[in-house]
Order: C-alpha cells, then structure tokens, then sequence
C-alpha cells in the first residue's frame, strides 16, 4: 500500500487518487491473453539486438489498436517520455499523456510505480508484465501492462512499447473492452 502523503485526499480523508498495488503477472494470466500474440511475435524475433519497432506494423495490434503507448527513456533513463499514448486510456481516463513525461502524472506514487516498471523492462531487455491497480479522478481501475522493450531503428536507442489492457487477474477479458471508442 502506497504512502498516503503522496494520494490526493478528499475533504472526508478518503483517497481521491494513486497507486493501491502493483504486482508482476506471468505470460499465462488471463488478462495477459489479448496480448499473447504481440509476445509471441516479439519473441519470434530473430534480427541482432532487440526487435524493431517495424517488426510490429499496426496491423498485426488487431484488437489491441488504440492500446499502445510508445515511451522513450529520458534523462538518463530516469523518467520517460510518451511519444504516443494509448487512445483507450487517453478516453476511459480523461487525460492525453503524449509528449508528457510519465514523471508530469497527476498521482506521483503511480508514476514512480510505472517509471520502476519501465526501467526494469529496459534494463532486463524483455517484456515484462504488470498489474497496477489505483484510483485515478475518484475511480478505481485495474491496467494489466505488457511491455515490450524494442528500437526504432538498427542502432537506434532502446524504447519502449506498452500494452494496456483493464486487468481482472479471475476473469478473462472481454473481446469488447479492446476496441477504441472513437
């Protein structure tokens, strides 16, 4: 449980945001199962180094399109920068992260959450899986993420692709949850 000095509280006491948990999922985790096909082809990956970003064209999301978030290390690894964030998250949650850094999140427990995270996939050099639980602007979610640690070019720098899907560690997930709401 989060230190309560870094949650927003509301004028009762209760918590009006931030991290509750954030736990490490194995590949066979129901939630993880929309994504199963993106680990796969990250897998399958046979090029020098990490695989290319190209190695995974937006057809190949089929219902993960409007899920993915682009990130890429700043200062010195310490911080990270949304290069693009996931449609679905920019809607169910209200707020645009692209071109932000992750360290600029309203919550700071939930951001230094995901920043460990994203640090851990970058520095182990596979994808890594997470489910954070917290509440943000008063609702309480739960976000399986997959990440994928990949580059944009030969050569280029290492970065990051992450998946969100909503997690709910005893029930799979419905198809229905991983369409965009354009």
């Amino acid at each position: 449980m989060p230190d309560k000095d870094h949650l927003v509280p509301n004028l009762d006491g209760t918590r009006r945001g931030g991290l509750i948990s954030a736990i490490e999922l194995s590949r066979d985790a129901p939630a993880v199962q929309p994504a199963l096909h993106m680990l796969d082809r990250w897998e399958s990956w046979t090029g020098p180094g990490l695989p290319l970003r190209s190695h995974f064209p937006p057809e190949s999301f089929g219902k993960l399109m409007g899920r993915i978030s682009l990130l890429d290390p700043v200062k010195d690894g310490t911080d990270f920068i949304y290069g693009l964030y996931s449609v679905i998250a920019a809607n169910k949650g209200g707020m645009d992260f692209t071109g932000m850094h992750v360290s600029d999140m309203p919550y700071p427990d939930y951001a230094a959450a995901l920043i460990r995270q994203h640090r851990q996939c970058l520095s182990s050099g596979q994808p890594t899986i997470h489910e954070n639980r917290f509440i943000w602007r008063n609702r309480t979610y739960g976000i399986c993420c997959v990440r994928l640690p990949v580059r944009d070019k030969t050569g280029g720098p290492d970065m990051l692709m992450a998946i969100d899907l909503h997690a709910d560690p005893d029930k799979r997930p419905a198809p229905a949850d991983y369409i965009p709401n354009l």
